[in-house]
């Protein structure tokens, strides 16, 4: 994974108010290997954070909105959407005994990895140019969604052969 912007968060104003949530905006660009959908490209990464200094650890909260360029996986049609995700992460002091932890050192923290973690675990597996998006016919490949066709697409279930068994 490249990662062209690394997401770094000062902490001292953190640590000199102590337990108050201190808000953390930014836009950044991310490698687009952390989508889930073929010839797509994640445009920015825009963050709207808060970070909370509760001895000895950081809690960031917020949302993560990832603008992705692609095409449809059920019609193919261009698709220009933004998808936000919620994030709430806890973030040790130095070192943890999970080996999973997310850490931080002195007064700087580095999200990039809890954020490109976040990204992939949380996507939808499939990007669509709406909900409710009817895709291509199988048989003549006419897109749905902008007109009908007349191919007959029911099919006999495969697995009926086998209420005919007789045990």
């Amino acid at each position: 994974m490249i990662v062209s912007d690394k997401i770094v968060i000062d902490l001292t104003e953190n640590f000199a108010n102590v337990g108050s949530p201190i808000p953390f905006v930014k836009e950044c660009k991310l490698d687009s290997d952390l989508l889930p959908y073929p010839n797509a490209t994640l445009t920015k990464v825009s963050l709207e954070l808060e970070v909370t200094f509760v001895k000895p650890n950081i809690h960031i909260v917020g949302e993560i909105v990832c603008h992705v360029d692609g095409f449809c996986d059920k019609c193919l049609n261009a698709v220009s959407t933004q998808i936000s995700l919620p994030f709430d992460q806890i973030f040790f002091k130095d070192s943890s005994d999970e080996e999973e932890a997310y850490v931080y050192t002195d007064s700087r923290l580095d999200a990039t990895k809890a954020i490109c973690d976040e990204i992939v675990l949380s996507l939808p597996s499939s990007l669509l140019c709406k909900q409710s998006c009817k895709g291509l016919c199988p048989k003549c490949g006419v897109n749905l969604n902008e007109q009908q066709c007349d191919c007959d697409t029911s099919r006999e279930n495969a697995f009926s052969v086998l209420k005919n068994l007789k045990f």
